[in-house]
């Protein structure tokens, strides 16, 4: 029997406990990533437009901020330790002023590296797999992952555009909701109910570690 289950980077949920008994790598068949393109004012202030590619979407938002939407199309997630990757092949952004313009598509989520790579191109330069994005936790519920420049994106404006070192900045806040299906045990599917906390629940236990290291050693 097939079920499906969304996996929400949003939710606190019981698969936290989940034991490495049940936990199982999970094929990602479909869902959604959503940006808030909270960059959009700056990115603009230094002349660069943003337009979607392929399949993505972008809609100018309630309050006039760009949302921008990639469709998940594959990937995995190990259901015990959120170790994975999320796809979204064939969607992206292009980012463009008034004579050059930089593709960046085929986003990868690295769920343990806290990393979103994707692919460059710009005139007959095609570069793959870079690290464009690190993934933070940014603290609204609806979206819960800030992305900020990597050095190798920043790098990557400076030289075809010209631009200052932006490295660091937020260029959005998001949330990703992938969709596994075929559930293979009852007591896995039962760890999904409620939702995953996807990239919050690394996120959390990093934090947690940190904090623990960080406290000194009782006598």
């Amino acid at each position: 029997m097939k079920y499906a289950v969304r996996i929400c980077g949003a939710a606190l949920a019981a698969a936290l406990g989940a034991s490495a008994a049940q936990a199982t790598a999970l094929p990602i068949t479909g869902g959604v990533t959503a940006v808030t393109l909270t960059s959009a004012p700056t990115l603009a202030s230094v002349g660069l437009g943003v337009a979607p590619l392929g399949t993505a979407t972008v809609s100018p938002g309630s309050d006039g901020t760009p949302l921008a939407y990639f469709p998940v199309t594959g990937g995995a997630i190990d259901t015990g330790s959120f170790a994975g990757t999320i796809e979204h092949d064939g969607s992206g952004l292009a980012l463009s002023d008034a004579s050059i313009t930089l593709n960046l598509t085929d986003f990868v989520i690295d769920t343990v590296a806290l990393t979103l790579t994707g692919n460059a191109a710009f005139g007959t330069t095609a570069i793959p797999g870079v690290p464009l994005f690190n993934i933070g936790f940014s603290g609204n519920a609806v979206s819960p992952f800030s992305l900020t420049l990597t050095a190798a994106a920043a790098g990557a404006l400076t030289a075809v555009f010209g631009l200052p070192d932006l490295t660091g900045l937020e260029i959005g806040t998001a949330n990703t909701i992938p969709i596994t299906t075929a559930v293979p045990e009852p007591a896995t599917y039962a760890t999904l109910i409620g939702g995953l906390a996807l990239l919050g629940g690394v996120l959390k236990r990093r934090r947690q570690q940190r904090e623990s290291a960080a406290e000194p050693a009782l006598a």
